[in-house]
């Protein structure tokens, strides 16, 4: 099990012809000075607790996310991630990938 606290971070909600829908997080990290971004998909959100300031979001992996209520959006490189997922996805005709607010799954 692993614990994980982004930066930035959006969910998103994935369909395919093939599986169930499953929502997942998109973490974004900041590489700092000198460093790179980096971005993690989990591996399906199966639990959201709301605390004062962030959500506690539990996967089916058994990883944590500790996800800060001001926090929610991504980095420029992560978005552009996305937006290319999400084009690949939907182009190739199996599913589709879309951003949700996590309010949806409480």
């Amino acid at each position: 099990m692993s614990d994980y606290t982004p930066d930035r971070w959006v969910i998103v909600h994935i369909t395919s012809k093939e599986h169930p829908p499953i929502d997942k997080i998109v973490g974004s990290w900041y590489g700092g000075y000198g460093g790179s971004d980096e971005w993690r998909m989990s591996s399906g959100i199966c639990k959201v607790i709301s605390q004062d300031d962030h959500y506690e979001v539990h996967n089916y992996s058994g990883s944590i996310y500790t996800l800060f209520k001001g926090a929610e959006g991504t980095s420029a490189y992560t978005g552009s991630v996305l937006n290319n997922m999400a084009t690949q996805i939907e182009e190739s005709g199996e599913g589709m990938m879309r951003m949700i607010n996590i309010t949806e799954l409480l």
